[in-house]
């Protein structure tokens, strides 16, 4: 039976939505297209909820 690291695991899916959000923000400032930019900003939204899966702290962010 193998062990999984679930912050390990938490942490990699975090930084994979990060590196996507990455891609989608520069895509967005190359094109300047809006559909381009509402991408990026799923994008970061999808990081931000793996990165702080408490409420409470995504909360803080949006001060």
């Amino acid at each position: 039976m193998s062990v999984i690291d679930l912050q390990a695991e938490r942490e990699a899916r975090a930084n994979e939505a990060f590196l996507a959000y990455t891609r989608a923000k520069a895509r967005a400032d190359r094109t300047r297209h809006l559909r381009d930019m509402a991408e990026a900003v799923r994008a970061w939204d999808a990081f931000i909820t793996l990165a702080f899966p408490e409420p409470s702290r995504r909360e803080a962010l949006a001060v």
